[in-house]
């Protein structure tokens, strides 16, 4: 026994090291794969070799979320770097993977990045690619990613000139970072739609947008987007040629940008004041600021160059570390190899000794098993018959009656697009006779899945009343539903496959006629095991019912006669607000 024991402690310590090493693992490759966007791209030499091995990590734990997920960021290094070939190469893999998976939200996030990544090379593709994001993100409701979709999307529409389409999507974006209180992004929407304005000279409508993304931006404490409204200020008085204004704004810019290190705006800044002082007749001054503005386009062109020196030194210290780890691993995996070799020495002896030890003892035992194996086939001989006949009879009732009424809701469909029009209440007596034999269907596919079990276990039960219930939420929109349970949580026996019946079914008739007759927008449906007693609770806020004028109609007999099947006790409760059935049965 001790032998046993230690045996199965070495094998599970083996397999949770293996669990917890691929959980690792697991947690590496989302953690790169979800780096925020400005360190993706701040290091284009070092991302590429980073995310090309946690592509590898991925596909070695055959992770398929962090497959796609590389792939998609691939896509995108690619397309900083320039390599637009790879770029497209990499998205389409992402695509595919993240479509084989049903990741739809993910498709369609990255059909939108790659049609934004294509505008300035191949514009119609471009749109096509937005569009197919677009519409997929539509059918799925996701407005996070929708508010993006539209604003990349009034971009290419506004390279294309069609300003109308433009404002648009630029105002649907704007909708729904409102709805979202998105106090970041409502302001990149307004100012986008404000340019639009300026670019149609509507100084008016220009100045009300870029008014109100400052307001939000200085109350957040946005630098960086208190910088760029104010160059937005800067480019509205230079366009009304309210000059000083305008190079009033581009100084309290550069004041910002400077301060926040964002260079690239200080250099279009600088560019601006220059233009400014120059159209305004004050050369010195614009001759000032333009030499400025070259300083800064150089030293922007400096940081380029010791970047991609950078990135040379560390290609080469990358090889040798490489070449480095390599020599290392191989020394630890010659080790490793003795060791195993040792163990797996160690572990045939004792497995050995083990073997011959219970040989004679496993002889007495295996007699004992044989007669009671005999025993037990005849058992399981007359079982497999008794369930032989069960599957007959239930694959006579989905073949033959089932095909027959799915042939005659066709023959309904058929007849009513024949006399469509003609006689109103003919067709609504056919769309209910339709109606009554698909539920008959459902029904007779009930019984079939009864049928199919001796036994219908807890998890059997459960699964099955919350189909009913998600099905229920999916065609009636309109009622809130609930259903708790805490049947999973204790020890129980599975039902008899007649007691689960009934117990489902007595679900399904008190949920009908709650929507059917006592009109009601909340049903919650519970099953709770407390100390001895199962009880099933089936509570609606409808109109209710006088129960002693009622009781043999709307279903209820069939309810009481499942309870009394069940030897269940049945309490009914219902008034002007609402019906409560409660079903007691013994654990």
């Amino acid at each position: 026994m001790k032998l046993n024991f230690y045996l199965s402690f070495l094998i599970q310590l083996a397999y949770c090291q293996m669990f917890f090493a691929q959980s690792s693992a697991i947690r590496e490759i989302d953690s790169i794969n979800n780096r925020p966007f400005n360190k993706k791209i701040e290091n284009l030499f070092d991302s590429e070799k980073v995310f090309k091995n946690n592509l590898a990590k991925a596909q070695a734990n055959n992770y398929q979320i962090g497959i796609a997920e590389s792939y998609e960021n691939l896509g995108l290094i690619y397309y900083y770097q320039g390599k637009y070939e790879l770029s497209h190469k990499y998205n389409v893999l992402a695509i595919k993977s993240f479509q084989s998976q049903k990741k739809w939200n993910k498709v369609a996030k990255v059909y939108g990045e790659f049609g934004y990544q294509m505008k300035r090379r191949n514009l119609p593709e471009a749109i096509g690619y937005m569009q197919k994001g677009i519409k997929l993100a539509e059918r799925l409701k996701n407005d996070s990613e929708l508010k993006i979709l539209y604003d990349n999307y009034g971009v290419l529409k506004e390279m294309k000139l069609e300003y109308d389409s433009a404002f648009y999507f630029y105002n649907k974006s704007l909708k729904i970072k409102e709805i979202q209180k998105d106090s970041i992004g409502i302001p990149y929407s307004l100012n986008k739609i404000g340019l639009l304005h300026l670019t149609e000279k509507r100084f008016n409508e220009a100045k009300r947008n870029f008014d109100k993304a400052y307001k939000i931006r200085l109350n957040i404490d946005d630098k960086i987007g208190i910088a760029e409204s104010l160059n937005f200020f800067g480019t509205y008085y230079y366009e009304i040629k309210d000059l000083d204004k305008s190079i009033q704004y581009f100084k309290k810019a550069i004041g910002y940008s400077k301060k926040h290190k964002y260079t690239y705006l200080t250099q279009d800044n600088l560019q601006r004041i220059s233009d400014a002082y120059e159209l305004n007749n004050n050369y010195k001054a614009a001759l000032d600021n333009f030499k400025k503005y070259v300083v800064y386009k150089d030293s922007l062109a400096g940081i380029e160059i010791r970047i991609k020196q950078a990135e040379l030194d560390t290609k080469f210290n990358t090889e040798e570390k490489e070449r480095q780890i390599l020599l290392q691993r191989a020394q630890l995996a010659e080790k490793n190899m003795y060791i195993i070799i040792v163990l797996a020495l160690l572990l045939i002896s004792v497995l050995l000794g083990y073997f011959i030890y219970n040989k004679q003892k496993l002889k007495n035992i295996q007699l004992q098993k044989e007669n009671q194996l005999r025993d037990a086939l005849l058992k399981i001989e007359t079982q497999n018959k008794l369930q032989e006949q069960r599957l007959q009879i239930s694959r006579d009732l989905h073949d033959n009656i089932g095909a027959q009424l799915t042939f005659i809701i066709s023959s309904i469909d058929n007849l009513k697009y024949a006399l469509r029009n003609q006689n109103p209440k003919v067709d609504e007596k056919l769309t209910n006779i339709s109606s009554f034999t698909k539920e008959t269907i459902i029904e007779l596919r009930d019984t079939i899945w009864a049928m199919n079990k001796e036994e219908i276990t807890v998890e059997d039960l459960e699964t099955r009343i919350s189909n009913f219930i998600e099905n229920a939420k999916i065609s009636l929109s309109g009622i809130l539903f609930n259903f708790i349970s805490n049947l999973k949580a204790t020890e129980l026996t599975p039902f008899y496959s007649r007691d689960g019946m009934n117990i489902y079914r007595i679900i399904q008739e008190s949920v009908n006629n709650a929507i059917k007759h006592a009109k009601a927008s909340k049903i919650e449906v519970s099953i709770q095991k407390i100390n001895n007693q199962i009880i099933v609770t089936i509570e609606d806020n409808g109109n209710g019912f006088s129960v002693l004028e009622t009781e043999k109609g709307n279903g209820l007999n069939s309810v009481h006669k499942r309870a009394a099947e069940l030897n269940a006790k049945i309490n009914l409760v219902s008034n002007e607000n609402g019906t409560t059935i409660k079903i007691y049965l013994n654990a």
